[in-house]
């Protein structure tokens, strides 16, 4: 580890080299691209938030299977995979609370929630094959978007650019890699004065580097948008995701050890993954639709309603779970630029999602006897008002405020009935920005983010009525910050200092029969300093590097927690490492050939509150080699690469706080994939 510790003073940046001028100009310029998180439209350099904009040339680096390569070379953005479909994400956050997918962020699609009023995010439907562009908010970002202490990801669907003809594409993508790995998508884009329309089919499995750890996803996205007129623009989106992956279960340190590709084996009380066909059947369907009103020079409007459909069937160890979700919603944002110098944005954000859960016995992959029955109707509610002051002397105030609600309505068939409700409702941010010169500025932001219980981990308290625990509370926290930007011609770094003061904090845990369930651990403080450097250069005439270089540097540590028996006072918040370091290296030739090169380290990770075992730190590099070029009709790129390049033992996601010591999930060896894409326009 000491090698790379000084890794982070090289700041570099990466972005993939464009044979077309114009497109070179443009990823020469991302840090001026206009910031839309925040209603902000201002450049990043001059945005008072640690916000890191991901384009489509970042998202193309390597293989188009997932989103891991592009998210974690970022500082303050964890994605983890435990097994192939099964991702965890976290910003500025720890994994406890998250057996899988995302909780604690907010996730937007399009401007419209894919966090339903539960909390809960099926990011592992989302293709990235049809993602444009990415913007990760680091922080509380409740005066705006809502619950969620940790952080917000807007994305944003691919489209086509609006032309005064019409023109349109078609694209064909397919990768093919070890353990059956595979991607293919196929994409029509048309573009014209008056109608924008994206169609896209894409197909992903893999057998799985792990004894039972297959995957399979298909995703059809649609999105069109009509420009009415100069003041009117509807956008129409929707998208059908059926994903199925099975789980293998972690392993215990000798069970690693003797073979790492096994699933979780049998012991005398409970039968393995494999005999009980453990596994994630999912299916969602959402809508929706957006209208753009720009009624006049200083005012905006945007107004969106949606509606979701989610399938969920999970046979596990213990038990076997379906879920029925039902999800709508409307969100409302509105702009006045009241003066040169003043703008207040406010709306508002409504939606519901009604819930019945089902759990049956689990024989050998198929329903048994019934376990419970409960239903849940969750409500989530924001309102919300932010000003920006641009002040003398180029400084830039933004204060926002929101207004927030979430409660659940539980039933048992048992009897039991419960309503929660959250008690902080209030959630004030203030940031102030002071350019000190033209490419540097200094800013700093007090924050207020909350993040109620999700309603998988609220009716854990209920579900075994003997083991007496407490009603779970909202976490809440306080979020302190400074940062610097500067850029300087084509060289671009930031530097975060922050601390995060936690109440209430969820964690979760696993009692002697297997079963989760959730609690709240008290105090927590998570501080750290995030580092972020580009750089670009050409080497010659016909010689392009783009490089980045990131680190993170985190202290998550309990300041008041006990399970009753323990305390836990001063240790590491598990799941946490305290150094991620990344280095990004691409070079470009102007024949088409290119090399993309990612290397991440990423240091001791506490598995338990008790930080009696850590995983080991590990260092992962990946490759890409190819060739791109663009010709007068279409587009072609070529190429091969490996993951994991230095045959490192890991686990990209460790089951924290483990029953039997089963903490771990190791990740495939060295691995290779190859593949091409050839997009036709006409």
């Amino acid at each position: 580890m000491k090698l790379f510790t000084g890794v982070f003073l090289f700041l570099f940046s990466t972005l993939s080299y464009s044979q077309e001028k114009k497109d070179s100009l443009q990823s020469r310029n991302l840090e001026e691209v206009a910031v839309k998180a925040f209603a902000a439209d201002r450049p990043l350099i001059e945005v008072a938030a640690p916000i890191h904009i991901i384009g489509p040339k970042e998202l193309d680096r390597f293989e188009n299977t997932d989103l891991l390569n592009s998210i974690n070379q970022y500082p303050g953005i964890r994605m983890e995979e435990r097994s192939p479909g099964s991702y965890r994400l976290s910003i500025r956050g720890s994994s406890v609370r998250s057996p899988f997918g995302v909780r604690n962020v907010k996730v937007y699609w399009n401007d419209i929630p894919l966090t339903d009023a539960n909390g809960i995010t099926y990011f592992n439907q989302m293709d990235m094959n049809t993602f444009q562009g990415i913007e990760i908010l680091r922080g509380p970002s409740a005066s705006i978007y809502g619950a969620g202490i940790g952080g917000v990801l807007l994305l944003d669907t691919k489209a086509g650019n609006v032309k005064n003809q019409k023109t349109s594409s078609l694209a064909v993508n397919s990768l093919f890699g070890s353990y059956n790995t595979q991607n293919r998508s196929v994409t029509f884009k048309s573009a014209s004065k008056k109608i924008n329309t994206l169609l896209n089919y894409s197909h992903a499995g893999t057998g799985g580097y792990r004894d039972h750890s297959a995957m399979r996803r298909d995703v059809v996205n649609w999105r069109s948008s009509f420009f009415l007129n100069d003041k009117f623009t509807t956008h129409l989106f929707s998208y059908y995701g059926d994903l199925v992956y099975q789980t293998p279960g972690g392993l215990n340190l000798d069970q690693k050890n003797e073979n790492r590709r096994w699933a979780r084996q049998a012991t005398k009380f409970t039968p393995s993954s494999e005999e009980q066909k453990a596994a994630i059947y999912q299916k969602q369907f959402s809508f929706g639709i957006t209208q753009e009103m720009h009624l006049s020079s200083t005012f905006t409007s945007k107004i969106s309603v949606w509606g979701t459909k989610a399938d969920l069937k999970n046979p596990f160890i213990t038990n076997y779970e379906i879920r029925d979700q039902k999800s709508i919603g409307i969100r409302n944002s509105n702009s006045w630029q009241i003066t040169q110098n003043t703008k207040f944005v406010t709306g508002f954000e409504i939606q519901q999602t009604n819930s019945d859960f089902e759990v049956y016995d689990n024989d050998g992959g198929k329903t048994a006897a019934v376990q419970f029955k409960e239903t849940v109707n969750a409500n989530q509610s924001s309102i919300f008002g932010q000003l920006d002051f641009t002040l003398p002397m180029e400084t830039f105030l933004t204060a926002g405020l929101s207004i927030n609600n979430q409660n659940y309505d539980y039933r048992r068939e048992a009897g039991i009935e419960v309503k929660e409700s959250s008690k902080v409702p209030v959630m004030p941010r203030i940031s102030l920005l002071k350019k000190l010169s033209k490419g540097l500025s200094a800013f700093g932001s007090i924050s207020g983010g909350y993040s109620p219980p999700t309603v998988q981990e609220l009716v854990t308290i209920y579900e075994d009525p003997a083991a007496n625990l407490s009603p779970l509370e909202a976490e809440t926290g306080t979020n302190y910050e400074l940062g610097l930007k500067g850029q300087k011609s084509l060289f671009y770094y930031e530097i975060v200092v922050y601390r995060l003061d936690m109440n209430n904090a969820i964690v979760r845990a696993i009692n002697s029969i297997e079963r989760e369930y959730f609690r709240n651990a008290g105090k927590a403080k998570q501080s750290g300093l995030e580092i972020l450097g580009k750089y670009q250069k050409s080497l010659g005439q016909k010689l392009h590097l783009d490089a980045l270089v990131s680190a993170d540097l985190k202290n998550y540590e309990y300041i008041e927690f006990s399970d009753g028996e323990d305390i836990f006072n001063g240790n590491k918040i598990p799941s946490v490492p305290n150094q991620t370091f990344t280095i990004g290296l691409d070079l470009a030739h102007v024949s088409g050939l290119y090399f993309h090169n990612n290397l991440n380290v990423v240091g001791d990770i506490p598995l338990n509150d008790e930080n009696t075992v850590y995983a080991d730190s590990y260092s992962l590099y990946n490759a890409r080699l190819g060739w791109k070029k663009a010709f007068n009709s279409f587009i072609i790129n070529v190429y091969t690469g490996g993951n994991n390049l230095l045959n490192t033992d890991y686990s990209l996601g460790n089951d924290i706080n483990a029953f039997g010591n089963r903490f771990y999930n190791p990740a495939a060896t060295r691995n290779w994939n190859g593949g091409f894409s050839l997009e036709l326009r006409f």
